[in-house]
């Protein structure tokens, strides 16, 4: 007695055989630390000083959001309008850069004095 070939069983070989790792040739992405080429090396500043400034300025960010948090809890507004955004910023000791330049030259002048 010969058996029939059960077609099912063929067509889940086949769907076995596509989905099967060797079937699909992936290539290797290089982990985000390998280098390339010289250039890009090149072109990398020093992490220490990249480290250095994210650390700054993760901290001024600290500062700016706990500043804007005590303003939200103090006036009861959950959405501060710009104005109140720069006194806020003006609060914790930002200065506009012209503002801060002009500082500097009038100090400058009376230590020169």
């Amino acid at each position: 007695m010969v058996k029939a070939k059960d077609s099912s069983s063929s067509s889940r070989k086949k769907a076995k055989k596509a989905s099967s790792p060797r079937a699909k040739k992936s290539r290797s992405k290089p982990s985000p630390g390998t280098r390339t080429s010289s250039r890009s090396a090149k072109r990398r500043s020093p992490k220490v000083s990249v480290n250095t400034d994210q650390e700054q300025l993760e901290l001024e960010r600290v500062e700016f959001l706990r500043a804007i948090d005590r303003y939200k809890r103090k006036t009861g507004k959950s959405f501060p309008t710009w104005t109140e955004v720069l006194d806020v910023l003006r609060s914790i000791g930002w200065l506009h850069p012209l503002e801060a330049h002009a500082l500097q030259e009038s100090a400058q002048k009376r230590k020169s004095k």
